[in-house]
């Protein structure tokens, strides 16, 4: 199938997940992504492998659950960037390729002669796309980071768990990948001003920036309201009540708020008839914003059906709930194979497997097969001779060890 990014081409030099992620967006849209990795140690994701989780018995223990997330669909060049002939390969692509992406700490690819500065004077059109920790300026610029600092700094880990919790951090790396979509974004915005101005542009998109952004709401409120909100609990640091997870006789379900219309039925299914007009209860803003004891009431009620049978309950009424899963229970979602939210890849190690897919569709055209993630220098041969190396040349690269 046709896709928007169909004909780009993306020189990736980027290492773990903020910057390989953007790189899976671009490909994911169609966009050729040749992956720069160094030539001895490959991406740094390569070697988490699931032994490293699970211990050696675990299931394809040598198999990087890790890369495979970041990089599948990919093409992969593995050279030495300290060596000037493996530069000057790069500095090749960048005068027919449409975008440079990194995640590398700020300055590094300058110092080695690929900075943008540089790169615009060989190619004015080029996208320079800098996935940074703390942003372009300021004290912190060469501050390193990682995923779970920028969470710190930008004020959730403070807003996350119950009241009586020490700072807690989500159970995913969501400053790193929500960063890296922030840098695939102003990528796209970049490439739609080159089709414009014919100018390419340099990005900046921060970890740290994005974390701050995605609180914008609570943030806000802080700062106009010159208050500090509780913590999130079950719930969100505004919401406490009818939100969040409530224990069933063998699971948990989520609700996310009862408003005024659907307030009756949500009454009549959970037997508390009697508390539809108790203020305390019954109270929009009460029962939503400040429920502690709607909430009580709920956890001593819930556990006496099963998560199925609520749902079924609460779906007829058209109540905001679902079920709290875990990994293994999603990964059987009819709903996220259906839009290829999972999308099966056949592995030359594991054989077939789910892996995540792509949250985006384009004119209702579902990717339901992943391409595979590259083996190390798998393509190293094939991108020089498109760029017009002779086999001569690529033989005296490998012999300089420029490249493997």
């Amino acid at each position: 199938m046709a896709k928007p990014l169909d004909g780009f081409k993306v020189i990736e030099i980027a290492q773990e997940i903020q910057g390989p992620f953007a790189g899976l967006f671009l490909a994911d849209m169609g966009a050729d992504v040749v992956k720069i990795e160094n030539k001895e140690t490959g991406d740094l994701s390569r070697w988490m492998l699931t032994s490293l989780i699970g211990g050696p018995n675990v299931k394809n223990p040598e198999v990087s659950h890790y890369f495979i997330a970041m990089n599948r669909g990919k093409r992969s060049v593995s050279c030495d960037l300290k060596n000037p002939a493996a530069v000057e390969m790069v500095r090749r692509m960048a005068k027919v390729y449409d975008v440079l992406l990194t995640n590398y700490r700020p300055g590094v690819l300058d110092r080695l002669g690929l900075g943008y500065v540089e790169l615009r004077k060989i190619n004015p059109k080029i996208v320079y796309a800098q996935g940074s920790s703390w942003g372009p300026k300021g004290p912190w610029v060469t501050r390193p980071s990682r995923d779970t600092l920028a969470q710190a700094a930008s004020g959730i880990m403070a807003k996350t768990g119950m009241p009586t919790d020490p700072p807690l951090a989500a159970g995913m790396f969501v400053a790193d990948h929500s960063g890296a979509l922030s840098l695939a974004g102003g990528i796209l915005a970049a490439l739609v001003a080159r089709e414009r101005t014919g100018k390419g542009q340099k990005v900046d998109a921060s970890i740290y920036g994005t974390m701050i952004a995605m609180q914008g709401m609570e943030i806000n409120y802080t700062s106009i309201a010159q208050q500090e909100p509780e913590r999130a609990g079950r719930g969100h640091q505004f919401l406490h009540g009818v939100w969040g997870a409530f224990p069933t006789s063998d699971g948990h379900i989520c609700i996310a708020g009862v408003d005024d219309k659907r307030w009756p039925a949500f009454c009549k299914i959970m037997g508390i008839e009697h508390l539809e007009k108790d203020p305390e209860y019954g109270d929009n803003v009460v029962r939503n914003f400040h429920g502690d004891k709607i909430a009580t009431v709920l956890d001593a009620i819930f556990p006496k059906k099963s998560s199925a049978e609520w749902l079924a309950l609460l779906h007829d009424a058209d109540i905001l709930a679902t079920e709290v899963v875990d990994y293994r229970t999603m990964l059987k979602s009819d709903q996220a194979r259906e839009n290829g939210y999972l999308q099966e890849l056949d592995h030359p190690v594991a054989g077939k497997i789910l892996v995540s897919g792509t949250p985006v569709t384009i004119n209702g055209e579902v990717e339901k097969q992943a391409q595979p993630a590259p083996e190390l220098s798998q393509h190293t041969e094939e991108v020089l001779l498109e760029l017009g190396y002779s086999w001569e040349e690529i033989g005296a690269m490998r012999e300089s060890g420029a490249i493997l």
